[in-house]
């Protein structure tokens, strides 16, 4: 049973790794797009706007690579080091699922900026796969404790 969930969390923690790092580059490549995306939430300023679409995507980027250089040194000597990125994660799905309530409280029809998909999703779609995603670095933080759980 310990090697059947040590493969689902080695999946579950390369699969958000790939997100957050995918999710990075659209913004990445087009700062401007994705602050007017931030701005269309209508929750910052103007000027914080084009601060945290320059800023965003790298900090997403980094912790995308980290949790995924983490998860081989994880497997190859029990290392802790996919906790930080993955905390730091978490810490922005709170903010990310906070905004995207706002905007399906408000009824806001708008692109919701996350670089993930071509196609255009509502902050509802958005909001239901980012609650997922908090789920699995939930998991991922307390895979100790389950994995301890199961044996």
């Amino acid at each position: 049973m310990k090697g059947i969930f040590k493969l689902i969390l080695f999946f579950l923690t390369g699969y958000l790794a790939w997100i957050f790092i995918y999710a990075s580059f659209d913004k990445i490549i087009d700062p401007h797009q994705f602050s007017k995306s931030i701005n269309n939430y209508e929750i910052t300023p103007y000027w914080m706007n084009n601060l945290v679409a320059l800023v965003l995507p790298w900090f997403e980027l980094i912790c995308g690579v980290l949790l995924l250089v983490g998860l081989f040194f994880y497997y190859k000597n029990d290392s802790n080091l996919i906790d930080i990125p993955n905390n730091l994660i978490i810490l922005m799905l709170i903010w990310f699922i906070f905004i995207l309530s706002v905007a399906v409280y408000r009824g806001l029809d708008i692109d919701c900026g996350c670089g993930i998909s071509e196609n255009k999703t509502t902050p509802l779609e958005r909001l239901i796969e980012d609650i997922y995603l908090f789920m699995f670095s939930i998991i991922i933080k307390f895979r100790q404790r389950i994995i301890n759980t199961f044996t």
